[in-house]
């Protein structure tokens, strides 16, 4: 038994496996079994291990009680509907203000920004 780790080129993450050799009678050749231990802390370098179980976890969202099918429409009244809408547009509203706002700052402060540079370079 060995500890192979693998490095993903995309993600740079490193995982971490245990390999064992095993004889394949068809090639007539070692080859290895794999199994996942986990994942290595990109900062600490220790080893995160995996949850050891395989596939969807169960929760509410996936448990439907029995001779239900599962619904694509949604029933939502039309009132409160509306009401999300006028709160959400006023939400929008109040952050489009606060982004003009945020920006005549930033380009206040980048004018000061460029009269100390200016200051600066004639000391």
């Amino acid at each position: 038994m060995s500890i192979v780790k693998h490095t993903d080129k995309e993600t740079g993450r490193t995982y971490v496996y245990e390999s064992t050799p095993h004889y394949d009678p068809a090639t007539k050749q070692q080859r290895p079994k794999r199994k996942y231990l986990g994942m290595l802390d990109p900062v600490t370098g220790e080893l995160i291990p995996s949850a050891g179980k395989r596939g969807r976890k169960p929760g509410a969202k996936n448990i439907l009680p029995p001779g239900q099918k599962k619904s694509a429409s949604i029933d939502i009244p039309e009132s409160e509907l509306r009401s999300q809408l006028k709160q959400l547009k006023s939400e929008v509203q109040a952050l489009s203000q606060k982004n003009l706002e945020l920006c005549k700052e930033i380009d206040n402060l980048r004018q000061r920004l460029d009269s100390i540079r200016s200051l600066v370079q004639n000391i």
